[in-house]
């Protein structure tokens, strides 16, 4: 499937989630050090442990990989160490600050892997956003990504009936659908035909890509156009 660049597509929607790393910020270099780290640590192969991760709650890569060591206190303990330890391998996606700036408050929500000690570590220490009022976290749901429970749930939180899902990685992508939202992939982590092929509807390069035409309390709707897509 050939990319295509330049395609605009419009959306009338009640709100919108985002995933957090890859969508929001781009953590992942942090996160793969982290891992490598982590293996190195307790003799796994860091290459295999990295196939795993991304997408995906600490509680279940170490269900995977170090049973012994999944349970919530732990990852919440390991999870805090990455904003302290390696904040300095991270940057913001592009368009962050302007598409948080523009959407209404009670309209999005973030729903993330992360455990609460390091997605709200990145929030204050990075992005200096202030949490909003849907923050999903790890210890939220008893299923990780790919289940949609996460995303069912930051729904419901904000009374969402038709609603977009922003997400960089498969896990997430597929549990955008399975919640039944209209998901736009972002070729963030992964190249635009990857992102397209795990089930995204469109795909975007960044957040640069998106622009908040109204909101309409009145009707719940809020209208947003999607420039430069990629698919």
């Amino acid at each position: 499937m050939a990319a295509t660049t330049g395609i605009t597509h419009n959306f009338d929607v009640n709100g919108v989630l985002f995933d957090l790393d890859g969508t929001l910020m781009l953590s992942t270099n942090c996160v793969e050090k982290f891992w490598h780290e982590f293996g190195e640590e307790h003799g796994i192969d860091s290459h295999e442990l990295l196939k795993t991760s991304h997408g995906r709650r600490t509680i279940d890569i170490l269900e995977m990989w170090k049973p012994e060591m999944a349970d919530e206190k732990t990852s919440g303990e390991l999870e805090a160490t990455i904003p302290v330890k390696f904040a300095s391998y991270a940057q913001p996606v592009p368009g962050v600050q302007e598409l948080r700036d523009a959407l209404p408050p009670s309209q999005w929500g973030i729903v993330t892997s992360g455990t609460l000690p390091m997605a709200s570590g990145w929030l204050k220490h990075f992005l200096k956003f202030e949490q909003p009022v849907c923050f999903i976290t790890a210890e939220s749901v008893k299923e990780g990504k790919p289940d949609p429970s996460g995303y069912k749930l930051g729904a419901q939180e904000l009374g969402l009936d038709k609603f977009l899902v922003f997400e960089d990685a498969p896990a997430g992508i597929k549990a955008g659908k399975d919640a039944g939202a209209t998901v736009i992939g972002m070729a963030t982590t992964y190249d635009a035909e990857h992102v397209k092929n795990a089930g995204a509807d469109i795909v975007i390069p960044d957040l640069r890509s998106v622009k908040v035409n109204n909101w309409d309390p009145t009707t719940n709707t809020l209208s947003l156009t999607f420039e430069n897509c990629i698919y």
